[in-house]
């Protein structure tokens, strides 16, 4: 089946230039994985498992999908991401580490090539900074077709969602952040065969300092408490945004 288009913002690409401080973001998570990669493992294991080949769809420097790759060694893993610096030093890491089942290659989201034999997609903590959902996931849809696809991102259990797009003055630069309605999802995944099976919101288990500056967006926590005055969830906050990270699972329908 070939996905009508679907009208909708182009790509944006301008926002994907790596600075500095964005690189030693993506290399440092070779050194010690995020709390996050670490959950989204657990989450999707009982997939990977029996999965030959997994796509990972905006793998940034490689270091989440090395260690799912580590995890799963029967697993061969592809990594995708839309830069090139990123996926050259994803493979040299991958090359130095003596990996032997994954592999890095430059790629658009929005204009990806068929691929066959492909039994499971991840993208962890991209979808939300693309214009949308729709035609993203159709281009999964259409040009992997795989039997189930994992991801991170903003979602709301709720018939909300939010486009949002902040402006960092002081570096002059701008992002999407947006949350997407796990009913709305999910109504667009049946619509091409599929269907969200499992969506688990990401609680993180340590503290996160609050940035120096106010100008600058950096993820930070923020206690909750139980009604007995007990410390409870942490509310992971950037900038002037709540950050509501859930994992979820889509599924090929059965006919």
């Amino acid at each position: 089946m070939t996905t009508p288009d679907i009208p909708g913002e182009a790509q944006r690409t301008d926002e994907w230039q790596i600075d500095e401080a964005g690189l030693a973001y993506h290399l440092g998570q070779w050194i010690s994985p995020k709390r996050s990669t670490l959950a989204f493992e657990q989450f999707a294991r009982h997939k990977l498992h029996d999965t030959r080949l997994a796509v990972d769809l905006g793998c940034g420097a490689g270091a989440a999908t090395a260690y799912l790759a580590r995890e799963f060694g029967a697993t061969r893993w592809l990594g995708i991401d839309y830069s090139q610096e990123l996926v050259t030093l994803a493979n040299e890491r991958a090359a130095q580490s003596g990996m032997k089942n994954i592999s890095f290659e430059q790629g658009d989201w929005f204009n990806l090539a068929d691929r066959d034999g492909v039994d499971g997609v991840i993208s962890l903590q991209t979808l939300s900074w693309l214009p949308e959902f729709e035609r993203p996931l159709a281009a999964i849809f259409d040009h992997c077709r795989p039997s189930w696809i994992a991801m991170s991102s903003l979602f709301y259990d709720g018939e909300i969602s939010c486009r949002i797009e902040v402006t960092e003055h002081v570096p002059a630069k701008s992002c999407f952040y947006n949350v997407y309605s796990l009913q709305a999802m999910d109504r667009f995944c049946r619509q091409h065969g599929y269907r969200l099976t499992a969506n688990q919101a990401f609680h993180i288990d340590m503290d996160l300092d609050k940035p120096q500056s106010r100008d600058v967006l950096g993820t930070y926590t923020v206690r909750t408490l139980a009604p007995d005055g007990q410390p409870a969830h942490r509310l992971q906050i950037s900038g002037p945004l709540l950050m509501n990270w859930h994992f979820v699972m889509i599924e090929r329908a059965i006919p």
